[in-house]
C-alpha cells in the first residue's frame, strides 16, 4: 500500500520527536561518579538547599537555561528543587548542561502519569544533590503511594479552577539521601495547586503530610534508618503567602508543624518569591520547611545557618521566572 506523501513527510519528524523522547526519558534518574561527594562526604557542617519554581511550561530561551544553570552551578547547592519543569527540551538542556562532577544525583521525572502522550501535564518536579540517593525500591509504601524506580510519589488530586494551572498533575515526591553511614536526609518536594478553593487546598496539604508520615514511618519500621539519624525537609512551592497569618498558621498546622525556615532566620521581616504580572515582588509561596518530628517521631533536628531569596536574571537584567528563588543554609548533628 502506498503512503499518502502528507504521512510520509511527517514521518522523519515523529521519528525524531520519539528519539528525543527516549533520549530524555533515559536520564530520569542519572548517579554519576561524584568527585564533591568522595572529597567531602563527612561535612555535614554549611549543607544548602534551594527551591525554585522555573515556569518551564514551554521551552525556556537559551539565555535563560544559561543563567539557570549558571546559578545552580556556581551557586554550589547540595539540594536542588525545581518545580514547573515541565518542557521536556528544557529539562533535558538543564541535564545535559548541569555540572554532574559536583551533581552526581539527578532526578529529572518522577510522573509517568502522563508521560510520554501529555509531557506538559505531569507534576513538573525535578531534583539534583550532590549526596547518592538510597535505593527504595523494595520498600512496599502501600496503595496511594508510588514506588517510582526508589522513589516514593504520589498524585495529589486536583480541582477545576479559573486558572490553567489545574491542568497540570500537582504531586509531592520524597527522596532520601545518603549524607553519610550513619545520617540521611528524606527531602521531600511539592507544589501544591493554585487559584483552588480553600478547602481544595488544605485537601492537598493534608494528603502531603499523609504521603511524608508515611514514607518516614516505612524507612524506619524497615530499619533503613533510625529515627536520631534521619533528618526531614520538605520544598516547594505552596501557591499560600507567608505573610497572610491566619492561612500561614493553618498550613502549618495542617502539615504537621514543620519549622518555616526563612522565617525562623528572618522573623518579621518579608521577602518575597513571586510576581504578580510582570509588577514588583509581593508574595512569599515557596517555603523550605524542617521537620524536628514526625507523627511523635523525634528526627535528627536541622540547625539553621541562614536563609534568603534571589532573583535569577538573564543576560538582558530580566527575571527568568515569575517567581524567585529560596535557598536555605543549615547543618546536621
Amino acid at each position: 500500500m502506498k503512503l499518502p506523501t502528507k504521512i510520509i513527510a511527517a514521518i522523519p519528524g515523529f521519528t525524531i520527536l520519539l528519539l528525543l523522547l527516549m533520549s530524555c526519558s533515559s536520564v530520569d534518574y542519572l548517579t554519576t561518579e561524584n568527585i564533591y561527594f568522595r572529597e567531602n562526604n563527612h561535612d555535614k557542617s554549611n549543607l544548602k538547599i534551594v527551591t525554585y519554581n522555573i515556569k518551564a511550561i514551554y521551552d525556556k530561551e537559551e539565555t535563560q537555561v544559561d543563567s539557570l544553570i549558571e546559578f545552580i552551578n556556581k551557586g554550589r547547592f547540595n539540594f536542588v528543587v525545581f518545580q514547573e519543569l515541565f518542557d521536556e527540551s528544557t529539562r533535558c538542556e538543564i541535564v545535559e548542561k548541569t555540572d554532574t562532577n559536583y551533581y552526581g544525583t539527578i532526578i529529572s521525572r518522577v510522573d509517568y502519569v502522563s508521560f510520554p502522550e501529555l509531557i506538559f501535564q505531569d507534576s513538573g518536579l525535578f531534583m539534583m544533590s550532590t549526596y547518592p540517593r538510597v535505593d527504595l525500591s523494595e520498600v512496599d509504601f502501600g496503595d496511594d503511594i508510588k514506588n517510582s524506580n526508589g522513589i516514593a510519589h504520589m498524585i495529589l488530586d486536583k480541582e477545576y479552577s479559573r486558572s490553567h494551572d489545574y491542568l497540570a498533575n500537582k504531586s509531592v515526591v520524597g527522596t532520601l539521601f545518603e549524607i553519610d553511614d550513619s545520617t540521611f536526609l528524606f527531602l521531600f518536594a511539592t507544589h501544591v495547586q493554585a487559584l483552588g478553593t480553600t478547602e481544595h487546598k488544605e485537601f492537598q496539604l493534608k494528603q502531603i503530610k499523609e504521603f511524608i508520615e508515611k514514607s518516614v514511618k516505612k524507612v524506619i519500621d524497615t530499619q533503613l534508618v533510625k529515627p536520631d539519624n534521619l533528618a526531614v525537609l520538605l520544598a516547594g512551592d505552596f501557591n499560600s503567602n507567608a505573610y497572610s497569618v491566619e492561612r500561614f498558621n493553618t498550613m502549618r498546622q495542617i502539615l504537621g508543624n514543620p519549622r518555616d525556615l526563612h522565617k525562623e532566620y528572618h522573623g518579621t521581616r518579608e521577602e518575597y518569591t513571586f510576581v504578580f504580572r510582570q509588577g514588583r515582588p509581593s508574595r512569599r509561596f515557596d517555603y523550605i520547611f524542617a521537620y524536628d518530628e514526625v507523627d511523635k517521631i523525634k528526627l535528627n533536628k536541622i540547625t539553621l545557618i541562614s536563609s534568603g531569596v534571589e532573583n535569577v536574571k538573564d543576560i538582558k537584567g530580566n527575571s527568568i521566572s515569575d517567581h524567585l528563588s529560596l535557598k536555605a543554609l543549615f547543618r546536621l548533628k
